[in-house]
């Protein structure tokens, strides 16, 4: 059904030469049933979106909750799901090879289609997630190298390349760009982004046609592909994301038509770039000086006069390859079975040992405390969600996370239906990976919840999907972030952290009273992103 944070759900099985296809299945919370729009499969993959909710809020709570406190640190172990493939191992490696000769040819406008990764589909459920933990591991492991490798200093120590890289906001740059490129595909204004995208890329997206407009651009799922090594004398970063997601174009004439699609961007960056600050990272201009795009004369900026498409000074788009579009509306009726609830939690390693740490930095910062948050956040997305009243949830989401759960509302209203969670409750939290770096601390958990979950049709209250009776069990991967020198105990305390007025929040996340920006993470932890089970990589 559609619990808040339940709309994608995606298999996206590898088949041969790099032809992902991602079947169609139940949609989730805000987004619909299935993200792909198609009831005749099942699926799993969702990035964003947030619980669903009971009517009331007091059915939100539940005295039968519990929470799964970690180990201390001398136990803690963890795993990434079982099975690896060594036709993948191969392939990565031969991708490496082929990025290794483009650095070196120096064409960094011309760069191949992602490598083509050919191999047997998985041979089972456990192996198939095995293998895309081990893909997201290695991209991490290249991304966040950026922090602490890099050329030997005068004293012969390592100068990292990009000490304030930060995933956080590098995750969140990549969405703010999907969709700022393909609402510029409307209109045919995609040369206003030359400084992030290639000429190759721009003729790609271009061959998707030119509509007069392109509008309600959602990621449901952003999934990490490949990565080149990080070597302490390398040119280049390139990395492979997989999106899939929903938008709607709009022709001449004024007809309006929706599409799924699935697509390989190749992103590369100089080593020499340094990432941007948070208040930066969905503002694009210039790269280089600053200046707004819409002078780009080509590939160089008509303020500096510098050729800033190069990977100089920031990430840009090399390729895009489409793997899939179909034209297709959101699907928010029908039922599909979950999937992946029975997988076993996917940890990171040392992961109790990462959070005794950061509770010994801050005392205050308790598992019992982060898990009351945790429930409250929970507790007021379902209830906005089931009352329609989004706004309510302003305070406890991120800005990408809150328009696309916007989005699904919207969908749900003008299809005419409305979906409902009731006596929705979490029975159980497990730890699953934390990761900190200059800006943030992120860390993400296991919900395990339970709770009613249906469609009606407003205009009869005709049954449409899901159960009036029988509780739907489910468990999702959801992750927080608090800014790296937040300090104190999570609160629970419906008033403005920075005033003490009782929340009242706009849509750009400010408190109404004293204007803080309380959606950012600088007060308490907030909810940025949402992952199913059989989506999650770890």
């Amino acid at each position: 059904m559609n619990r808040p944070g339940r709309w994608l759900l995606f298999t996206a099985p590898l088949l041969l030469a790099l032809v992902l296809v991602a079947q169609e299945g139940q949609a989730r919370p805000g987004g619909g049933n299935t993200y792909s729009g198609s009831s005749s499969s099942r699926g799993g993959g969702s990035s964003g979106g947030g619980s669903r909710g009971s009517s009331s809020s007091s059915s939100s709570s539940s005295s039968s909750r519990s929470y799964s406190t970690p180990s201390s640190p001398s136990s803690s172990a963890g795993h990434s799901g079982s099975g690896t493939n060594d036709g993948y191992v191969c392939l990565i490696f031969g991708f490496f090879i082929t990025v290794s000769i483009l650095v070196s040819r120096g064409n960094q406008n011309n760069a191949p289609p992602p490598p083509n990764w050919n191999t047997q589909g998985p041979r089972d459920e456990n192996q198939h997630k095995g293998d895309e933990n081990q893909r997201k591991g290695q991209v991490l492991e290249a991304l966040e190298r950026l922090r602490t490798v890099g050329p030997a200093g005068p004293d012969g120590r390592p100068v990292p390349f990009d000490p304030d890289f930060s995933l956080v906001l590098f995750e969140d740059f990549l969405y703010a760009l999907y969709a700022q490129v393909h609402t510029a595909r409307g209109g045919d204004r995609l040369d206003t982004l030359g400084a992030y995208l290639s000429p190759r890329a721009r003729l790609a997206l271009r061959a998707l046609g030119q509509p007069a407009q392109v509008h309600g651009v959602v990621v449901g799922a952003m999934r990490y592909f490949s990565a080149s090594p990080l070597m302490p004398d390398s040119a280049q970063l390139h990395v492979v994301m997989r999106f899939e997601a929903n938008y709607t174009e709009v022709s001449a004439s004024g007809a309006e038509q929706s599409y799924y699609v699935a697509e390989h961007w190749v992103l590369a960056r100089s080593t020499k770039a340094k990432s941007r600050s948070p208040e930066n990272v969905r503002v694009f201009k210039c790269p280089n000086c600053g200046a707004p795009l819409e002078d780009m004369k080509g590939n160089t900026c008509s303020y500096c006069q510098k050729k800033v498409n190069t990977g100089e000074f920031d990430w840009v788009v090399q390729n895009v390859v489409v793997r899939q579009r179909e034209s297709r509306e959101p699907q928010l009726t029908g039922d599909t079975a979950e999937q992946g609830t029975e997988l076993p939690t996917v940890k990171q390693p040392r992961v109790d040992e990462r959070l005794w740490m950061l509770m010994k930095k801050d005392p205050e910062m308790s598992w019992e405390a982060l898990t009351e948050r945790l429930g409250l956040i929970f507790q007021e997305l379902q209830v906005a969600w089931s009352l329609r009243q989004w706004k309510r949830a302003r305070p406890y989401v991120s800005d990408s996370l809150f328009q696309t759960q916007q989005y699904w509302m919207a969908a749900y209203e003008r299809a005419g239906l409305r979906n409902m969670t009731k006596n929705a409750r979490i029975t159980q939290v497990e730890l699953a990976r934390l990761v900190s770096d200059r800006y943030f601390v992120a860390l993400t958990v296991r919900v395990h919840a339970t709770g009613l979950d249906y469609t009606l049709r407003e205009s009869d209250k005709q049954l449409v999907g899901g159960s009036e009776k029988e509780e739907r069990r489910y468990t999702e991967y959801w992750t927080l972030i608090r800014g790296a020198q937040v300090r104190g105990r999570p609160s629970t305390d419906k008033n403005c952290p920075s005033c003490g007025a009782p929340l009242s929040i706009n849509m750009a996340g400010q408190c109404t009273h004293c204007s803080a920006r309380v959606t950012s993470g600088d007060f308490d932890w907030v909810l940025s992103r949402i992952e199913q089970d059989e989506s999650y990589q770890g």
